[in-house]
């Protein structure tokens, strides 16, 4: 007799679609030995659950990766930012970089000049000490005669001239002279020295500080001769070759 329990066909029926409705997680494990070892889960609350549970996961993923995309986005954007803050910076310093060259090249040539206009003053500074001028006034006639044993220039000029220093210098001594009556003795403190012989009254005293130019002795009837000589570091020199370095 056989004790297989039948059912109605249409129950049977019945139960292939409730089978066939419902839903089913395969689930899959490798075993050491290598082998596959397969079940399912057709709890419908438990499919359920492990569905939502695979969403929230994957919805989480998804608001993480768009939170870090935004928070790299917000640092692209900020890092843009401080590039073109840095490049305002760098132009503003190429401008001041390129003011303080300018206003550098303008100080630049500024030395430049007044370093080239000292040194012409002190070449006339130079000039005015040198012993190379004329010992006369420019008021009538003057002759000369060279006493060659001597060093020494004898100008005669009119009366009414005057005898003037022939470089800036200071007087170093005033003396009289057995000869010409007074020798006036002018240091120019560059090595020369220039010396008046002049039978006239002094207009200066030793010690002062006098310019190119300036009145010795006013000339008068009894003092026209005039004798000049010249000294070069202690050493009396030929005051023509002075004159004669001045043109």
């Amino acid at each position: 007799m056989n004790s297989k329990r039948r059912y109605p066909l249409e129950d049977q029926t019945s139960r292939e679609k409730l089978n066939k409705g419902n839903i089913a997680v395969l689930l899959v494990r490798e075993k050491k030995d290598g082998t596959i070892r397969q079940g399912r889960i057709k709890n419908p609350v438990i499919v359920l659950s492990a569905f939502s549970f695979v969403l929230a996961a994957a919805v989480l993923v998804f608001i993480v990766a768009a939170g870090n995309s935004s928070k790299r986005l917000l640092e692209i954007s900020e890092y843009e930012a401080r590039v073109e803050e840095l490049s305002d910076e760098i132009s503003g310093l190429e401008k001041e970089n390129y003011d303080l060259a300018s206003k550098l090249s303008v100080l630049s040539e500024t030395v430049a000049t007044q370093v080239a206009i000292e040194e012409v003053k002190e070449e006339e500074i130079m000039d005015i000490y040198l012993p190379k001028g004329f010992p006369l006034g420019s008021f009538g006639s003057s002759a000369l005669q060279y006493e060659e044993d001597e060093l020494t220039v004898i100008f005669t000029t009119s009366e009414g001239n005057t005898i003037i220093t022939v470089g800036a210098g200071i007087v170093e001594s005033i003396e009289p002279d057995e000869k010409y009556g007074t020798r006036l003795v002018i240091d120019h403190q560059n090595g020369y020295k220039s010396v008046y012989l002049n039978k006239g009254q002094p207009y200066v005293r030793a010690g002062d500080e006098l310019g190119k130019k300036y009145i010795l002795f006013l000339v008068g009837s009894d003092n026209k001769d005039l004798g000049f000589q010249v000294i070069e570091d202690e050493k009396q020199i030929d005051p023509m070759d002075v004159m004669e370095i001045a043109g």
